[in-house]
C-alpha cells in the first residue's frame, strides 16, 4: 500500500490550488465554447456567394464622393491605390471626367476601362 501512495503524492494539491485548477479548467471549458459558437455562426442563415467575379459589380461608384475603403473593391484599385485616388482628389479638386484618373500616380489607361463602367463622376 506504501507502493501506492508514494506515485498519487503527486496529484495531491491544497484547497486554494483545488480552487485554482477548477476554477482554469472551467474558464478553458467556457472559453472553447464560446470560441466553437462562434465560429459556426449558428446565429446566422447560410449563405451563398453567387458571384465572386468583381466584374459582376452592380453598383456605381461616385469618384468624387467614396472613401478610399469604397475604392478598393473597384478591380485592380487596392488599398495604396485607393488612398492616393482620395488624397489626388484632395489636392487637385473633383474629378471633371473618368479619365483623370489617369493623372492619378499608379494608374492608367488599363485600370480606367476596366473600372469606367463601375465609377461615375458627380460634379
Amino acid at each position: 500500500m506504501s507502493e501506492l501512495s508514494g506515485p498519487l503524492k503527486i496529484f495531491e494539491f491544497s484547497r486554494k490550488e483545488s480552487l485554482a485548477t477548477l476554477f482554469l479548467t472551467t474558464t478553458l471549458l467556457i472559453g472553447t465554447r464560446i470560441k466553437y459558437a462562434s465560429d459556426q455562426h449558428w446565429w446566422l442563415q447560410e449563405t451563398e456567394v453567387a458571384d465572386s467575379d468583381p466584374e459582376s459589380i452592380k453598383l456605381k461608384i461616385d469618384l468624387n464622393r467614396a472613401e478610399w475603403y469604397e475604392l478598393i473593391i473597384l478591380p485592380g484599385i487596392g488599398e495604396k491605390k485607393a488612398k492616393v485616388i482620395v488624397e489626388y482628389r484632395q489636392e487637385t479638386g473633383s474629378f471633371k471626367n473618368i479619365e483623370q484618373l489617369c493623372g492619378v500616380n499608379g494608374i492608367g489607361t488599363e485600370t480606367v476601362k476596366r473600372i469606367k463602367n463601375l465609377v461615375y463622376v458627380d460634379e
